[in-house]
């Protein structure tokens, strides 16, 4: 009889799922390696922060907002462990809400709109602790 080889049929599949999960397991960053480098961008967002909160106005929101703009980028390029990603997601979502408020808080600095600055300030706190909070959620130490 000349027919297919049964034993090369049937392990054929199982060789090739062997491999695609092999190939899966290599693809995820550990917790760690994806902690350390959210962590390391945060930290550099953070020293920079803590420079322009010390000089303020609206300039130093503008540089804020490139500040927060830069690290969202490079952050957005993390990848996260497939269980922290939704935490993670959370976390860049509560940044970009952050980023949307700078813009309207350096109008008012500039205005010296003392009403409007306070209101803007308190929603840039709101969504900061929410950033915080998905940051710890997400196993980030010196994001949160």
């Amino acid at each position: 009889m000349n027919g297919p080889n049964l034993k090369l049929v049937t392990s054929t599949p199982l060789a090739l799922v062997a491999l695609l999960i092999a190939g899966c397991g290599n693809s995820a960053p550990s917790n760690g390696a994806f902690a350390s480098k959210a962590d390391a961008i945060c930290a550099s967002l953070n020293a920079g922060d803590a420079t322009l909160s010390a000089s303020g106005g609206a300039a130093a929101v503008k540089s804020q907002q490139a500040l927060l703009t830069t690290a969202l980028t490079k952050l957005g390029d993390v990848s996260a462990p497939f269980n922290l990603g939704e935490a993670y997601h959370a976390f860049l979502f509560e940044l970009t809400q952050v980023e949307s408020v700078l813009p309207r808080l350096a109008a008012a600095t500039a205005a010296h709109d003392a009403t409007r600055i306070k209101s803007l300030e308190a929603q840039e706190r709101g969504f900061e602790r929410s950033a915080a909070s998905s940051a710890v959620d997400a196993g980030l130490k010196g994001c949160g």
